[in-house]
């Protein structure tokens, strides 16, 4: 990124490079990518998890993202999650306790 396009802020490469999987302690900045990714469907219709994901938003982004990944991971969605999302999961699992 920083020698193809010249950004090194981390505040906007980072977003970028985790912005299909996520990371444990994501940033605002990065968990709003992530889920405007995951919102804007390239197909018709809306996705499948619009609904859950768009509820947890209500409460925060944190939950927003972990109510994606838990979709996912719950209906087979990705075949092999990878381990950055699966950390990710961990990590807003503990932010997100009642």
């Amino acid at each position: 990124m920083k020698e193809i396009f010249k950004i090194s802020d981390k505040r906007i490469v980072l977003p970028i490079k985790y912005h299909t999987t996520l990371r444990n302690g994501a940033s605002n900045y990065e968990m709003a990518l992530f889920v405007s990714d995951k919102l804007s469907w390239d197909q018709s219709g809306t996705p499948p998890y619009y609904d859950v994901v768009n509820k947890e938003l209500n409460k925060s982004i944190y939950h927003a993202s972990l109510a994606y990944i838990r979709y996912v991971l719950d209906n087979n969605m990705i075949l092999m999650p990878h381990r950055w999302m699966l950390e990710a999961k961990v990590w807003l699992e503990e932010y997100c306790k009642d």
